[in-house]
């Protein structure tokens, strides 16, 4: 019965154990291009591992020195990593397994359950290593899950406790009969395909969300970027149209100031110039940095037509150490929601303050705004969108994080009474 366990269970707990081990490979290194040698040292893992699983007579030092050589050829190979990396990787992973091994055995021990196939503990250290793979992963390579609540965390853990337990309790309970150990097998390994489906899913599932967001960000984006240059253009033609039209106005006027018509000359001149400074941007920001001061002025303009008051107080050299994607994102961003507080107001004075500076290498962005009614966060602190449909906004706090984090720096947003401030602070990348 042991044989025949052994023969049908085997095959699948190596498979399990090569895709735990390539999670726990991914979880530290980035994914590379796949090649033959890949897949056949995978194969000759998977083979050692089944031949383990049989063959019980080698010994655990070796099996140790084994599983690091192919763990070793599996990085070295796929990977573009140094050796060196490669082989300290190797004996890290291969000894945190055997470890958590070791610790769940003793746990097993202890609690007097019968592993004599060590199929339980084996089950178990499967399950502990595909969840430590999980969240070194997304802890060192700052995936999307890491915007997921501690509480949608925990609720997720729950999964592989709950089929440790119930691992547990299976083999308690059919430890005593022999007829048994077979279904007790075939349960365990159901229970552990069940948990690498579901965190399988689980990162599919983060990773679509994830695309989303940034897709819907990048339109946001373009929407902002299209209005700027919407505007720019209507500003254009409104000056080609003056010039095209220049010499009939100077030719009307001089009749008139011929004419003695002093009066109608100066009517007809202040018309002009009130219709040229219909779509005149206002330019309060004057650094000479032509991303800042574009969109301070264009943005200052939107408020002023409006009825918003905008004010700046805006010390920055005309080079800035930062990309200029980043800093449109972050300024332009900070900017549309103060612009959209301001403009649902119903009462009061609607007020925007932008000030920046920038010194020995840090650039402070401070924007403040009046808003009316309530403000509420979600579990992470991130303040939800008071706008009518919250899936398609909401997101340029996030786009704004995204952007500060990319730019190495951080950002602060609290109320104040009737006042909404948001701080982001940038550090300059040393060498740069």
């Amino acid at each position: 019965m042991k044989i025949l366990s052994a023969a049908v269970v085997s095959p699948f707990l190596s498979l399990f154990y090569i895709l735990v081990i390539r999670k726990c490979i991914n979880a530290f290194f980035a994914p590379s291009w796949k090649r033959t040698t890949t897949y056949i040292i995978w194969v000759a893992y998977y083979f050692f591992q089944l031949f383990l699983g049989i063959e019980n007579g080698i010994s655990p030092a070796l099996t140790l020195l084994f599983n690091m050589v192919f763990v070793f050829l599996a990085t070295s190979i796929s990977y573009s990593e140094s050796w060196k990396k490669c082989a300290l990787f190797s004996f890290l992973i291969c000894a945190i397994w055997m470890l958590v091994e070791i610790i769940i055995h003793m746990i097993l021990n202890m609690m007097h359950l019968d592993d004599k196939a060590g199929l339980s503990g084996a089950i178990i250290s499967k399950i502990v290593m595909l969840v430590f793979a999980i969240i070194t992963g997304h802890c060192l390579q700052h995936k999307s899950t890491g915007d997921i609540s501690i509480r949608y965390m925990a609720i997720l853990l729950m999964v592989p406790a709950g089929s440790i337990y119930i691992m547990h309790n299976i083999f308690l309970i059919s430890s005593s009969a022999e007829n048994e150990l077979l279904f007790s097998f075939i349960s365990g390994i159901l229970l552990l395909l069940i948990n690498y489906i579901i965190f399988e899913v689980f990162e599919s599932l983060a990773a679509s969300s994830d695309y989303q967001k940034k897709t819907m960000l990048y339109e946001q984006q373009l929407e902002l970027c299209s209005r700027q240059a919407e505007e720019r253009e209507v500003q254009n033609t409104e000056i080609r149209l003056l010039r095209h039209d220049m010499k009939q106005h100077l030719i009307s006027i001089l009749g008139m100031v011929n004419s003695g018509k002093n009066e109608d000359a100066a009517t007809y001149l202040t018309a002009l110039l009130e219709k040229g400074d219909s779509k005149k941007i206002n330019e309060i920001s004057r650094s000479g940095n032509i991303v800042v001061d574009s969109l301070v002025n264009y943005k200052s303009t939107v408020a002023r037509k409006q009825n918003i008051e905008f004010c700046t107080n805006i010390f920055i050299p005309p080079t800035l150490p930062f990309q200029n994607g980043n800093l449109t994102i972050i300024i332009g961003n900070l900017l549309e929601n103060a612009l959209e507080a301001c403009r649902q107001m119903k009462s009061g004075h609607p007020k925007i303050e932008l000030e920046m500076s920038y010194q020995k290498g840090i650039l402070s962005i401070v924007v403040w705004n009046t808003f009316e009614g309530e403000r509420y966060t979600d579990g992470q602190k991130h303040f939800l969108t008071t706008k009518k449909n919250p899936a398609h906004h909401g997101l340029g706090l996030f786009s704004i994080e995204q952007a500060v984090a990319a730019c190495n720096g951080e950002a602060v947003t609290q109320i104040q009474g009737n006042i909404f401030k948001a701080v982001v602070i940038l550090y300059q990348e040393p060498g740069k």
